[in-house]
């Protein structure tokens, strides 16, 4: 982390990472990420293999601009190799 907070899910666990923290996900692992509530985040993300991981986060910011849609890349999932699921108590965190 570069500046700010952010919440992440890791596996069924939630954890809250600050200014400096790292955050490893193994090949795998359910995840999510978000910056914390009311707190901007600079995050430094390392991706490897270098999939067309770049396209899908560009594609995300087009979503929270509200400049595409969600459904949109719900077909991209196996190309991205980002998988959507449906986690209840992500949302309600």
């Amino acid at each position: 982390m570069l500046a700010g907070e952010m919440r992440f899910y890791l596996g069924g666990t939630r954890a809250t990472v600050g200014e400096g923290g790292l955050v490893v996900v193994p090949p795998g692992l359910p995840h999510a990420f978000g910056a914390a509530a009311g707190t901007p985040a600079d995050v430094l993300a390392v991706l490897t293999p270098g999939v067309e991981r770049f396209e899908c986060f560009r594609r995300l910011g087009r979503i929270g601009a509200g400049a595409e849609a969600f459904a949109d890349l719900l077909p991209d999932q196996e190309r991205f190799d980002g998988h959507f699921l449906d986690v209840p108590d992500w949302r309600a965190g």
